[in-house]
């Protein structure tokens, strides 16, 4: 592996401190590796301030490492370490370790997944790092000849994806089917782009996915609790309200979250995850509210 230059502190690792123990054994292993990673608990010094050395760090960082997870996705601190990452031009590198909702500004980033196999998510941290400065080589395995994937079924898959997330399917399709080795594999990879869970669930079985196995008899014999329907001019006022707060994808948004709300309350906490300042999320349920 090549030396690390010292001019450069590496990446620096985000992540919300209720997933320190993970984050922390991945920027360790990641050490091991010879990725220059820079983390707060390891790297901090007694006497440094510590809001200071973090913003410092962050300016001058190679490039951003950030776990995601539902409490690292609603952390303010986390959404401002991403956002200035990415309009300073760094390299960002997402790894989910609980499935989550993307924040708006990852959507189009190829997203590590450790929420099953670590070594394999690690390994594909350390091959991502490698392909996009060469600070390190990244391992060349031994692969077999990858099967072409079926056309027709992969033209099905954006269809729906773009009817969960947008124009942004188109890319995400591409990216994904150069990887994967399977329809099975692309719709997984795909699902990680796609916000609520049921849909999640969905469009992966429509991959070739296995069920999952059924509840016990007494669980699966309740029944659902009725869904409330969300007229035409409820869903327009939300989504001009919404606009306010994340632009032109408003309308995307509201009519894929619409899908899987249970009621006109329950779309309104949908939609405020989208929004990364938790007091424009405030402003937004309240106003919501009062409409």
């Amino acid at each position: 592996m090549a030396e690390q230059p010292s001019s450069e502190i590496g990446y620096f690792l985000s992540y919300s401190r209720a997933d320190e123990k993970f984050a922390l054994r991945l920027a360790r292993d990641l050490r091991a590796r010879g990725v220059a990673m820079w983390v707060d608990q390891l790297d901090i010094r007694p006497s440094e301030h510590w809001d200071r050395a973090i913003e410092r760090a962050v300016r001058d960082c190679r490039g951003l490492v950030v776990i995601l997870s539902p409490r690292s996705v609603a952390s303010d601190n986390v959404a401002d370490e991403i956002s200035y990452a990415i309009d300073s031009g760094k390299s960002v590198l997402p790894v989910m370790i609980e499935r989550c909702t993307l924040p708006l500004r990852l959507t189009r980033m190829q997203v590590v997944d450790a929420t099953g196999d670590y070594d394999r998510a690690l390994e594909q941290c350390v091959g991502e790092l490698a392909r996009r400065d060469g600070i390190i080589a990244a391992p060349k395995l031994e692969e077999p000849p990858r099967a072409a994937l079926d056309a027709n079924q992969v033209a099905a898959a954006r269809q729906r994806l773009t009817e969960l997330v947008g124009p942004i399917a188109n890319r995400l399709v591409d990216k994904a089917a150069a990887r994967a080795d399977s329809m099975q594999d692309l719709h997984e990879m795909l699902a990680q782009h796609i916000p609520g869970a049921a849909e999640r669930e969905r469009f992966v079985a429509q991959g070739g996915a296995k069920p999952r196995e059924k509840a016990p008899a007494a669980a699966a014999q309740r029944e659902p609790a009725p869904r409330a329907e969300i007229g035409p001019a409820e869903l327009d006022s939300i989504s001009a309200l919404m606009t306010r707060y994340v632009g032109p994808v408003a309308p995307v948004l509201v009519k894929r979250e619409s899908r899987s709300s249970a009621s006109l309350n329950d779309l309104r906490e949908q939609l405020a995850s989208h929004i990364p300042d938790q007091r424009d999320r405030a402003e937004f349920l309240r106003e919501a509210e009062a409409r």
